[in-house]
């Protein structure tokens, strides 16, 4: 260090571009300033040309006076550095030749701490070090590097660069949080990084280990396959061995670490290297599996480093080549930031073949399509020296759609054909337009196009040409007949959300209100156009803060409305795409906003807009073509939060007589589904209730044919079901609330409580006495489950008897059989046994096997509890005997491992170990993880009995890896 004492001005990168003095942060000023000092940072100490900064300056051609306003930003840097005193700690930029130099003391820029807490993390020899050293270091970060300047080739080469080496120590840390014993940890951490570079694969590996070792195997298989499906969309090709590598190892189960209070650090314990060669920006390369590359881009990738001392390479010069002979082309669009993933895949589609090539932009009002469309084009227009065509047809404004011959006759003109050679006809334009296309080398490209039919007539026929297409509608028939490539367009990021919000106000505005930016970001949904729009609104009145436009926008009833500048807004590039749907598109898309989640199947659809099924899955598949709707699995679709809310602003418009009937419509194809998925998941059970006098069975209810499905809808549909249930009239919800308990039976401490007392105040206003005593008997037995025994003898104290009133003498014995449990675990031994007995005579008196089975086996576990190993092996082989027969009833499990506990109790463990073979087999069956916990625990319990140590440790060190962290 070269100063003495006091403040001295210290820079930041790794978030937006800043410097800071002793009286705050210094005004830099415009894109280009901050730009220039940010390179002159990153080649700190060294010299940087003219030549080299102006380079960084304009992303396109420099201007003639380019050299003028480099010296300019010089000499208010300059100014700026003497102002903050920062000479007197030995801070300069000096000039020497055609070249300047910034002179900089070490520690005062956060690239430069970062870079040597990564590297001290790297010798350090034990974990806790490791990771002290890199929380600091990633601490350091703000956002995402180099916010604030020109996305210029130099500059975005450094930017990925620092972001693939933040990445590489997150890697880093979550490996030694991992040998620390916090796998849970390592998995948030990875989690967050991982959203944000979905594709990239040593991330991905890592969480999947991380999440395995946290006993979240279904979890980590779950991002395998969304990652592998993923990189087959999106990239065409299959997981690396790395990825491939830690799914076997989850598979096998051999991702466990030892956990522990310290570790020395070694190689990081994952399955492929922390840092891959970089591609697209967030996309490792996936060497060998893609298709042939396009011509170099504009943006070149550098190579990884671990030190950003190391400068990125220079960027190829552009290839000299003339100008090209036509550009019809829009000026390039302002602010555009990011996309590199989709950029990427458009030079893939765009690389011309034997054929031409079309690339085809699909995404939902909003999202950018023409930007990006437009970037790329002026990005790479030079690789296509016979010129550059651009048409708006203007199928998704007010105004009508262009006419094809004056198209024709536009791109005709721009060839060199003369007025008075144009044909009259559309059908003579095209064919003279494929003629004079014919041995050149073009883009075309055709922005806002609603049918196949508007487009091919205006395809150039060279084989050396190519085709960019934009539209809100997938256009199939362009796919099928001309092999168009799509290349589907979604909302941003957070992260890309914040970065455009900062290309518009300017990072300082950003930084002054982060909390805001990012609420901000998160209310506009990542629809680029509502993120420019709320940006405009902040910069028209700068003494208005951020908070003050997201307070706005926080009601949802007014969001829309704000989202509006001039003649430019969400809600009219929403109502054009809806007034081109057909009517039964238009009908559904309508009765959407009065579905209480935006999560909806084709069944959900047909119950609110009152249509057949193949109806609503047709009209819903017409609605993800339009992109208002987006398929997210099998018949699944979601709305993005602003169009979930222009929905809901088309169904308030309805009567509130429509908008009730539609409700109940929706609440009794919940109902009736989830009588039929319960009957499916407890086959032999009967059935919780009959529904209400009044309601409408709907035209189509789901078919489920195996248990793992219908428990799989019941948890799919718990979050929207709660919201129909809060709306429901009190004789649906309770019966509502009980479709759901074969899934509440075995997820029993999960967050029930609430809902189960909405459904017991719904029976007793209801006056029905059956369902009081059934949403008691549930109730009574989750609180028993939760340990909140008191409570629970209370609720269940009232429901046998209320179940004797009602006559239904198989939920008496079930409430007998749950007010047992509590007497159990209040060691009130007596009195469960009379109830359990009491329980089994009725049972049996119902000649109800279900039943009876279920009484036999608590039975047989108080038998066992209270020392009588003989009654409990009778009672467990009995009810085994009585069971249906099916090998996917979690009782049976129950069954089996209660006779095996009671077989080595008795001495007998030949049998007892496989009674237990018998239940853990079954239990893996099921699927049911804390089911096959418990038999495996209870079979090292048999082994110890049996003098069998070994295995027994083994057992339970399975069990544990089963049991939730």
């Amino acid at each position: 260090m070269h100063h003495s004492g006091g403040y001295t001005v210290k820079f930041r990168l790794l978030g937006a571009v800043a410097a800071d003095g002793a009286d705050g942060e210094l005004r830099l000023g415009p894109e280009k300033r901050r730009s220039l000092l940010a390179l002159l940072l990153l080649r700190r100490n060294r010299a940087v040309s003219v030549a080299q900064l102006t380079e960084a300056l304009w992303v396109d051609e420099p201007p003639a006076n380019a050299r003028t306003v480099v010296q300019s930003h010089i000499s208010r840097l300059r100014a700026l550095l003497a102002e903050a005193g920062a000479g007197r700690h030995g801070v300069g930029l000096t000039t020497a030749g055609d070249a300047y130099t910034l002179c900089l003391p070490e520690g005062l820029l956060d690239v430069e701490q970062f870079d040597a807490l990564v590297a001290a993390a790297r010798t350090e020899q034990r974990s806790t070090e490791v990771v002290g050293a890199l929380e600091h270091a990633l601490g350091l970060w703000r956002g995402p590097a180099l916010t604030g300047t020109v996305p210029s080739a130099p500059l975005e080469a450094w930017r990925q660069t620092l972001e693939e080496n933040r990445l590489a120590a997150v890697e880093t840390l979550a490996d030694h949080l991992q040998r620390l014993g916090e796998p849970a940890r390592a998995a948030e951490l990875l989690r967050a990084e991982t959203v944000a570079h979905p594709l990239r694969e040593s991330l991905v590996s890592a969480l999947m280990l991380a999440l395995f070792r946290a006993g979240r195997q279904s979890d980590a298989i779950t991002w395998y396959h969304r990652t592998r499906e993923s990189l087959a969309d999106r990239l065409g090709v299959d997981p690396g061995r790395a990825l491939n590598a830690a799914y076997e190892r989850i598979l096998r189960g051999e991702g466990a670490a030892a956990a522990g209070t310290d570790h020395a650090a070694g190689p990081a314990d994952t399955a492929g290297p922390a840092a891959a060669p970089v591609g697209v920006p967030g996309i490792p390369v996936q060497r060998g599996r893609l298709r042939p590359a396009a011509p170099a881009p504009a943006v070149p990738a550098p190579a990884p480093v671990l030190s950003s001392a190391t400068p990125p390479a220079k960027a190829p010069d552009r290839a000299a080549a003339e100008l090209p002979a036509v550009d019809l082309l829009p000026r390039p669009p302002r602010g555009f930031y990011g996309r590199g993933t989709e950029l990427a895949a458009l030079g893939d589609a765009l690389s011309t073949g034997p054929d031409g090539a079309i690339a085809l932009v699909t995404g939902p009002a909003g999202v950018g399509k023409t930007a990006l469309a437009l970037d790329w084009a002026h990005r790479h227009g030079h690789r296509f020296p016979d010129g550059v065509l651009f048409a708006d047809l203007g199928g998704f404004s007010d105004r009508p759609d262009r006419e094809l011959g004056d198209v024709l006759a536009e791109f005709l003109a721009a060839l060199g054909t003369a007025h008075e050679d144009l044909p009259p006809t559309l059908a003579g334009r095209a064919a003279l337009y494929r003629r004079a296309t014919t041995g050149r080398r073009l883009l075309v490209l055709v922005d806002n196009a609603r049918e196949s039919e508007q487009v091919r007539p205006l395809l150039p026929a060279g084989a050396d040409s190519a085709a960019l297409v934009t539209s809100r509608h997938r256009m199939l028939g362009l796919v099928a007949s001309e092999l168009a490539r799509p290349v589907p367009l979604s909302v941003l990021g957070p992260e890309e959300s914040s970065a455009l919000l900062a290309r518009v106000l300017g990072p300082a505005r950003i930084a002054a209100e982060p909390e805001a930016a990012r609420e901000l970001a998160d209310l506009c949904d990542g629809l680029p156009l509502a993120l420019r729009i709320a940006a405009a609104k902040a910069a028209a009145d700068p003494r208005r803060g951020l908070a003050a436009v997201t307070e706005q926008l926080r009601h949802e009833q007014r969001r829309l409305n704000h989202l509006a500048a001039e003649e430019i807004s969400v809600t009219s590039a929403l109502r054009i795409s809806c007034e081109q749907l057909p009517p039964t598109a238009a009908r559904l898309f309508r009765a959407l906003g009065l579905h209480p989640g935006p999560m909806v199947d084709a069944y959900t659809a047909a119950a609110l807009a009152d249509l057949e099924h193949p109806d609503a899955a047709q009209a819903l598949e017409r609605l993800a073509a339009t992109h208002l709707v987006t398929e997210t699995d099998a018949e699944q679709y979601t709305l993005h939060d602003l169009v979930w809310l222009y929905a809901r602003q088309l169904a308030a418009e309805t009567s509130r007589a429509e908008q009730r009937t539609a409700r109940a419509r929706l609440a009794d194809q919940y109902l009736y589904a989830g009588l039929a998925a319960a009957q499916c998941a407890e086959p032999g059970s009967k059935p919780c209730c009959e529904p209400p006098a009044g309601s409408h069975r709907p035209r189509t209810v789901p078919e489920f044919t195996a248990i793992g499905d219908a428990l799989h809808w019941l948890g799919a549909h718990r979050e929207t079901l709660a919201e129909v249930i809060a709306t429901a009239t009190p004789e649906r919800t309770w019966r509502l609330v009980l479709t759901q308990w074969p899934l509440i039976l075995r997820r029993v401490r999960d967050g029930w409580v609430p809902q189960l007392q909405l459904a017991l105040e719904a029976a007793v206003e209801a006056g029905d006495l059956d369902g009081e005593s059934q949403v008691r008997a549930l109730l009574g037995w989750v609180l028993v489950s939760n340990r909140r025994l008191h409570e629970a003898a209370a609720c269940l104290a009232p429901a046998a008897e209320l179940a004797a009133r009602a006559d239904n003498q198989v939920g008496r014995a079930i409430a007998l059989i749950n007010l047992a449990a509590v007497h159990s675990e209040l060691a009130d031994h007596a009195a469960a046994g009379a109830g359990l007995a009491q329980a089994l005579e009725i049972a049996l008196a119902a000649d109800h096997p279900h039943t009876t089975a279920l009484a036999l086996l608590n039975l047989a576990r108080h038998h066992l509890g209270t020392g009588r190993p003989r009654p409990a092996l009778d009672h467990a082989l009995h009810g085994l005997a009585l069971s249906t027969g099916t090998h996917s009833d979690p009782r049976r499990v129950l069954l089996h491992t209660t006779a095996g506990e009671a077989l080595s109790a008795l001495g007998r463990h030949p049998e007892a170990r496989a009674r237990l073979g018998a239940a853990l087999a079954e239990a893996e069956q099921v699927g049911h993880d804390e089911a096959t916990a418990e038999v495996l625990r209870a079979l090292a319990r048999a082994e110890d009995a049996a003098g069998h140590g070994h295995a027994a440790a083994a057992h339970r060190l399975r069990a544990d890896l089963l049991s939730p962290v």
